[in-house]
Protein backbone atom coordinates (compact mmCIF):
# COMPACT_ATOMS: atom_id res chain seq x y z
CA UNK A 1 0.00 0.00 0.00
CA UNK A 2 1.35 3.64 -1.08
CA UNK A 3 -0.41 6.64 1.07
CA UNK A 4 0.54 10.06 -0.57
CA UNK A 5 -0.15 13.14 1.78
CA UNK A 6 -0.10 15.47 -1.25
CA UNK A 7 0.80 18.97 -1.44
CA UNK A 8 -2.67 21.19 -1.20
CA UNK A 9 -2.34 24.61 -0.14
CA UNK A 10 -3.37 24.87 3.86
CA UNK A 11 -5.31 22.06 3.85
CA UNK A 12 -5.59 18.04 3.93
CA UNK A 13 -5.18 15.58 0.78
CA UNK A 14 -4.59 12.22 1.08
CA UNK A 15 -4.64 8.98 -1.48
CA UNK A 16 -4.20 5.57 -0.53
CA UNK A 17 -3.54 3.28 -3.13
CA UNK A 18 -3.87 -1.09 -2.59
CA UNK A 19 -3.71 -3.15 -5.67
CA UNK A 20 -5.74 -1.57 -8.09
CA UNK A 21 -7.85 0.46 -5.30
CA UNK A 22 -7.75 4.27 -4.72
CA UNK A 23 -8.90 5.61 -1.46
CA UNK A 24 -8.96 9.64 -1.38
CA UNK A 25 -9.61 11.73 1.77
CA UNK A 26 -10.16 15.49 1.37
CA UNK A 27 -8.71 17.64 -1.52
CA UNK A 28 -7.55 20.88 0.01
CA UNK A 29 -7.59 24.24 -1.11
CA UNK A 30 -4.87 23.34 -3.97
CA UNK A 31 -5.62 20.80 -6.56
CA UNK A 32 -2.70 20.85 -8.70
CA UNK A 33 -1.45 17.79 -7.75
CA UNK A 34 -4.71 15.91 -6.79
CA UNK A 35 -5.60 16.96 -10.25
CA UNK A 36 -2.61 15.22 -11.15
CA UNK A 37 -2.98 11.63 -9.66
CA UNK A 38 -6.36 11.68 -11.12
CA UNK A 39 -5.57 11.31 -14.09
CA UNK A 40 -2.69 9.29 -14.01
CA UNK A 41 -5.89 7.08 -11.98
CA UNK A 42 -7.76 7.31 -15.59
CA UNK A 43 -4.98 6.62 -17.26
CA UNK A 44 -3.89 3.08 -15.45
CA UNK A 45 -8.13 2.08 -16.08
CA UNK A 46 -8.90 2.57 -12.57
CA UNK A 47 -11.38 4.94 -10.52
CA UNK A 48 -11.50 6.59 -7.03
CA UNK A 49 -13.49 3.46 -5.49
CA UNK A 50 -14.02 5.65 -2.32
CA UNK A 51 -13.96 9.41 -1.64
CA UNK A 52 -14.41 10.97 1.85
CA UNK A 53 -14.66 14.53 2.58
CA UNK A 54 -14.25 14.39 6.43
CA UNK A 55 -16.19 17.99 6.02
CA UNK A 56 -16.62 21.25 4.14
CA UNK A 57 -14.19 23.59 5.50
CA UNK A 58 -12.41 24.93 2.46
CA UNK A 59 -8.90 23.80 2.96
CA UNK A 60 -10.78 20.20 2.84
CA UNK A 61 -13.42 20.34 -0.08
CA UNK A 62 -12.19 23.09 -2.45
CA UNK A 63 -9.75 20.55 -4.13
CA UNK A 64 -13.02 17.82 -4.40
CA UNK A 65 -14.41 21.02 -6.34
CA UNK A 66 -11.90 21.83 -8.64
CA UNK A 67 -11.40 18.20 -9.35
CA UNK A 68 -14.91 17.53 -10.50
CA UNK A 69 -15.12 21.11 -12.60
CA UNK A 70 -11.73 19.79 -14.39
CA UNK A 71 -13.94 16.71 -15.09
CA UNK A 72 -16.78 18.84 -15.94
CA UNK A 73 -14.77 20.62 -17.74
CA UNK A 74 -13.52 17.83 -20.04
CA UNK A 75 -16.71 16.57 -20.65
CA UNK A 76 -16.12 13.04 -19.14
CA UNK A 77 -18.14 11.07 -16.53
CA UNK A 78 -16.19 10.93 -12.81
CA UNK A 79 -14.55 7.62 -12.02
CA UNK A 80 -15.67 7.68 -8.57
CA UNK A 81 -17.87 5.03 -7.40
CA UNK A 82 -18.83 6.10 -3.89
CA UNK A 83 -18.35 9.38 -1.50
CA UNK A 84 -19.18 9.57 1.80
CA UNK A 85 -19.99 13.80 2.38
CA UNK A 86 -22.06 15.23 5.38
CA UNK A 87 -23.21 17.64 3.42
CA UNK A 88 -26.04 19.69 5.25
CA UNK A 89 -28.86 19.32 2.79
CA UNK A 90 -28.50 16.05 2.62
CA UNK A 91 -28.09 15.83 6.52
CA UNK A 92 -31.51 17.98 6.80
CA UNK A 93 -33.19 15.92 3.42
CA UNK A 94 -33.20 19.63 1.93
CA UNK A 95 -31.39 18.45 -1.22
CA UNK A 96 -33.76 20.29 -3.95
CA UNK A 97 -34.22 23.13 -1.42
CA UNK A 98 -32.05 26.19 -3.46
CA UNK A 99 -30.80 28.54 -0.42
CA UNK A 100 -28.41 31.41 -0.65
CA UNK A 101 -25.27 31.97 1.85
CA UNK A 102 -22.80 34.11 2.92
CA UNK A 103 -20.68 31.38 4.42
CA UNK A 104 -17.38 29.87 2.44
CA UNK A 105 -18.09 26.48 3.42
CA UNK A 106 -21.73 26.09 3.33
CA UNK A 107 -21.32 27.39 -0.91
CA UNK A 108 -18.94 25.09 -1.36
CA UNK A 109 -20.84 22.41 0.43
CA UNK A 110 -23.93 23.66 -1.78
CA UNK A 111 -21.86 23.22 -5.03
CA UNK A 112 -20.32 19.67 -4.00
CA UNK A 113 -24.02 18.84 -3.51
CA UNK A 114 -24.97 20.00 -6.96
CA UNK A 115 -22.51 18.07 -9.04
CA UNK A 116 -23.48 15.03 -6.56
CA UNK A 117 -27.12 15.24 -7.78
CA UNK A 118 -26.07 15.46 -11.58
CA UNK A 119 -23.32 12.61 -11.21
CA UNK A 120 -26.04 10.03 -10.36
CA UNK A 121 -23.50 7.13 -10.98
CA UNK A 122 -21.56 8.16 -8.09
CA UNK A 123 -23.22 6.55 -5.02
CA UNK A 124 -23.13 8.92 -1.77
CA UNK A 125 -23.64 8.43 1.73
CA UNK A 126 -23.27 10.10 4.93
CA UNK A 127 -20.95 8.65 7.75
CA UNK A 128 -23.58 7.11 9.35
CA UNK A 129 -25.29 5.14 6.76
CA UNK A 130 -24.66 2.00 7.62
CA UNK A 131 -23.48 0.86 4.21
CA UNK A 132 -19.91 2.64 4.45
CA UNK A 133 -18.84 -0.34 6.84
CA UNK A 134 -19.16 -2.54 3.68
CA UNK A 135 -17.52 -0.25 1.04
CA UNK A 136 -14.66 -0.30 3.62
CA UNK A 137 -14.63 -3.86 3.88
CA UNK A 138 -14.60 -4.43 0.17
CA UNK A 139 -11.85 -2.36 -0.55
CA UNK A 140 -9.11 -5.05 -0.14
CA UNK A 141 -9.06 -8.28 2.13
CA UNK A 142 -5.62 -7.12 3.78
CA UNK A 143 -6.37 -3.84 4.47
CA UNK A 144 -8.62 -2.35 7.80
CA UNK A 145 -10.71 1.07 7.24
CA UNK A 146 -12.58 2.35 9.88
CA UNK A 147 -14.50 5.36 9.88
CA UNK A 148 -15.46 7.48 13.45
CA UNK A 149 -18.42 10.10 12.89
CA UNK A 150 -19.98 12.30 14.70
CA UNK A 151 -22.86 11.21 15.71
CA UNK A 152 -26.62 12.34 13.71
CA UNK A 153 -27.07 14.70 16.89
CA UNK A 154 -24.11 16.46 15.86
CA UNK A 155 -24.45 16.67 12.27
CA UNK A 156 -27.87 17.72 12.30
CA UNK A 157 -27.00 20.39 14.84
CA UNK A 158 -24.26 21.69 12.57
CA UNK A 159 -25.91 21.44 9.42
CA UNK A 160 -28.77 23.91 10.53
CA UNK A 161 -26.62 26.26 12.12
CA UNK A 162 -25.63 29.44 9.69
CA UNK A 163 -23.22 30.69 11.96
CA UNK A 164 -20.91 27.95 12.24
CA UNK A 165 -17.40 28.69 11.47
CA UNK A 166 -13.65 27.62 11.60
CA UNK A 167 -12.31 28.21 14.85
CA UNK A 168 -8.69 28.74 15.08
CA UNK A 169 -5.65 30.34 16.71
CA UNK A 170 -4.35 33.17 14.91
CA UNK A 171 -0.91 33.97 17.09
CA UNK A 172 2.34 32.60 15.99
CA UNK A 173 4.46 31.25 17.98
CA UNK A 174 7.77 30.91 14.98
CA UNK A 175 10.14 33.04 16.08
CA UNK A 176 9.79 31.97 20.21
CA UNK A 177 12.20 29.08 21.47
CA UNK A 178 10.80 25.58 23.00
CA UNK A 179 12.37 26.60 26.64
CA UNK A 180 10.18 30.06 26.58
CA UNK A 181 7.49 28.15 25.17
CA UNK A 182 7.47 25.40 27.68
CA UNK A 183 7.11 28.01 30.09
CA UNK A 184 3.49 28.79 29.43
CA UNK A 185 2.56 25.56 28.11
CA UNK A 186 -0.85 24.51 28.72
CA UNK A 187 -4.08 22.87 27.58
CA UNK A 188 -7.04 25.49 29.13
CA UNK A 189 -7.63 26.64 25.36
CA UNK A 190 -8.99 23.85 23.40
CA UNK A 191 -10.87 23.85 19.95
CA UNK A 192 -14.07 22.73 20.59
CA UNK A 193 -15.97 24.51 17.35
CA UNK A 194 -18.93 22.56 15.85
CA UNK A 195 -17.15 22.67 12.48
CA UNK A 196 -14.67 20.72 13.63
CA UNK A 197 -16.65 18.74 15.51
CA UNK A 198 -18.22 17.25 12.53
CA UNK A 199 -14.68 16.41 11.00
CA UNK A 200 -14.36 11.85 10.42
CA UNK A 201 -11.53 10.63 11.45
CA UNK A 202 -10.16 7.59 9.99
CA UNK A 203 -8.27 4.71 11.06
CA UNK A 204 -6.36 2.49 8.89
CA UNK A 205 -4.42 -0.39 9.05
CA UNK A 206 -2.29 -2.80 6.54
CA UNK A 207 0.66 -5.40 7.43
CA UNK A 208 0.43 -4.67 10.63
CA UNK A 209 0.87 -0.87 10.03
CA UNK A 210 -1.43 1.80 11.78
CA UNK A 211 -1.75 4.59 10.71
CA UNK A 212 -4.56 7.88 11.91
CA UNK A 213 -6.29 10.16 10.04
CA UNK A 214 -7.62 13.21 11.66
CA UNK A 215 -9.26 15.38 9.85
CA UNK A 216 -9.66 18.88 11.92
CA UNK A 217 -11.22 16.77 14.98
CA UNK A 218 -11.35 18.41 18.19
CA UNK A 219 -9.54 16.91 21.28
CA UNK A 220 -12.73 16.14 23.31
CA UNK A 221 -13.89 13.91 20.49
CA UNK A 222 -10.48 12.36 19.52
CA UNK A 223 -9.41 11.24 22.83
CA UNK A 224 -12.94 9.31 22.87
CA UNK A 225 -11.79 7.94 19.68
CA UNK A 226 -8.31 6.88 21.16
CA UNK A 227 -10.21 5.31 23.80
CA UNK A 228 -12.28 3.27 21.58
CA UNK A 229 -9.38 1.94 19.52
CA UNK A 230 -6.95 0.83 22.42
CA UNK A 231 -9.72 -0.68 24.12
CA UNK A 232 -7.97 -2.99 27.41
CA UNK A 233 -4.39 -1.60 26.11
CA UNK A 234 -2.56 1.36 28.31
CA UNK A 235 -1.73 3.08 25.25
CA UNK A 236 -2.71 3.00 21.51
CA UNK A 237 -0.02 1.69 19.48
CA UNK A 238 -0.12 4.02 16.14
CA UNK A 239 2.80 4.02 13.75
CA UNK A 240 1.73 7.51 11.81
CA UNK A 241 -0.41 10.00 13.03
CA UNK A 242 -1.62 13.11 10.78
CA UNK A 243 -2.22 15.88 13.73
CA UNK A 244 -5.50 16.81 13.54
CA UNK A 245 -6.11 20.70 12.11
CA UNK A 246 -2.95 20.93 10.93
CA UNK A 247 -0.65 21.07 13.82
CA UNK A 248 -3.25 23.28 15.91
CA UNK A 249 -1.95 23.23 19.57
CA UNK A 250 -5.58 23.76 20.58
CA UNK A 251 -6.44 20.52 18.71
CA UNK A 252 -3.77 18.33 21.30
CA UNK A 253 -4.41 17.92 25.28
CA UNK A 254 -1.71 16.11 27.43
CA UNK A 255 -5.20 13.76 28.32
CA UNK A 256 -5.07 12.15 24.89
CA UNK A 257 -1.50 12.32 24.12
CA UNK A 258 -0.50 10.33 27.30
CA UNK A 259 -2.32 7.53 26.22
CA UNK A 260 -0.95 7.29 22.37
CA UNK A 261 2.53 5.57 21.61
CA UNK A 262 3.55 6.69 17.90
CA UNK A 263 7.08 8.10 16.51
CA UNK A 264 5.83 9.55 13.51
CA UNK A 265 3.24 12.21 13.22
CA UNK A 266 2.60 14.52 9.57
CA UNK A 267 1.96 17.82 9.55
CA UNK A 268 -0.26 19.04 6.29
CA UNK A 269 -0.04 22.26 5.57
CA UNK A 270 1.93 25.10 3.71
CA UNK A 271 2.09 27.61 6.93
CA UNK A 272 0.55 30.07 5.13
CA UNK A 273 -3.12 29.91 6.92
CA UNK A 274 -3.21 30.70 10.44
CA UNK A 275 0.31 30.11 11.18
CA UNK A 276 0.26 26.47 11.64
CA UNK A 277 1.82 24.30 12.40
CA UNK A 278 1.97 25.72 16.19
CA UNK A 279 4.91 24.86 17.80
CA UNK A 280 3.46 24.53 20.67
CA UNK A 281 1.77 21.38 19.01
CA UNK A 282 5.37 19.89 18.45
CA UNK A 283 6.13 20.36 22.12
CA UNK A 284 2.63 18.92 23.46
CA UNK A 285 4.10 16.36 22.20
CA UNK A 286 7.48 15.68 22.57
CA UNK A 287 6.31 16.56 26.64
CA UNK A 288 3.80 13.73 26.59
CA UNK A 289 6.12 11.22 24.72
CA UNK A 290 6.71 8.20 27.18
CA UNK A 291 9.79 6.77 25.45
CA UNK A 292 13.10 7.53 24.98
CA UNK A 293 12.71 7.21 20.62
CA UNK A 294 13.15 10.27 18.42
CA UNK A 295 9.83 11.75 17.51
CA UNK A 296 10.03 12.44 13.82
CA UNK A 297 7.53 14.96 12.00
CA UNK A 298 6.71 14.46 8.66
CA UNK A 299 5.90 17.39 6.69
CA UNK A 300 4.33 17.99 3.45
CA UNK A 301 5.93 21.42 2.37
CA UNK A 302 9.41 20.89 3.16
CA UNK A 303 9.80 24.43 3.13
CA UNK A 304 7.52 24.48 6.54
CA UNK A 305 10.52 23.24 8.75
CA UNK A 306 12.31 26.63 8.23
CA UNK A 307 9.47 29.03 9.17
CA UNK A 308 9.50 27.05 12.44
CA UNK A 309 13.04 28.31 13.44
CA UNK A 310 14.09 24.93 15.43
CA UNK A 311 17.88 24.76 15.46
CA UNK A 312 20.49 21.64 15.67
CA UNK A 313 20.60 22.08 19.33
CA UNK A 314 16.98 22.06 19.79
CA UNK A 315 16.62 19.14 17.81
CA UNK A 316 18.87 17.11 19.49
CA UNK A 317 18.22 18.41 23.40
CA UNK A 318 14.10 17.51 22.29
CA UNK A 319 15.00 14.14 20.54
CA UNK A 320 13.13 14.68 17.26
CA UNK A 321 13.86 14.93 13.64
CA UNK A 322 12.27 16.86 10.98
CA UNK A 323 11.53 15.25 7.38
CA UNK A 324 10.51 17.57 4.30
CA UNK A 325 8.64 16.25 1.72
CA UNK A 326 10.57 13.30 -0.14
CA UNK A 327 8.47 13.49 -3.32
CA UNK A 328 7.58 16.29 -5.70
CA UNK A 329 4.27 16.11 -4.94
CA UNK A 330 4.07 16.05 -0.96
CA UNK A 331 4.96 13.09 1.21
CA UNK A 332 4.83 9.33 0.46
CA UNK A 333 4.93 6.59 2.66
CA UNK A 334 4.93 2.71 1.52
CA UNK A 335 4.50 -0.18 3.36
Amino acid sequence: MEIKFLKAGSGDCILLKIENKNILIDGGNDSIFLIDEYNEIISREEQIDLLIVTHHDDDHIKGILDLFKHIEAKGSIPQISNIVFNSPRKITNRLKIEEETNLLSYKQSYELENFLIKNTSIKWFTSTDEKVKQICESMDESLQIKLFSPNEETLLKYASNKGAYLNSDHRCDWQTSFKILNQNLDDISQDSSLSNETSIVVFVEFDNVKILLTGDIIPKCLNIIIDTLRGNEDKLKLDYLKLPHHASYRSLNSELLKKINCKNYIISTNSKKHYLPNKRALLKIINNNSTNDQINFLFNYGEVISKLNIDKKELSEYKISLSPNNKNSGYAINI
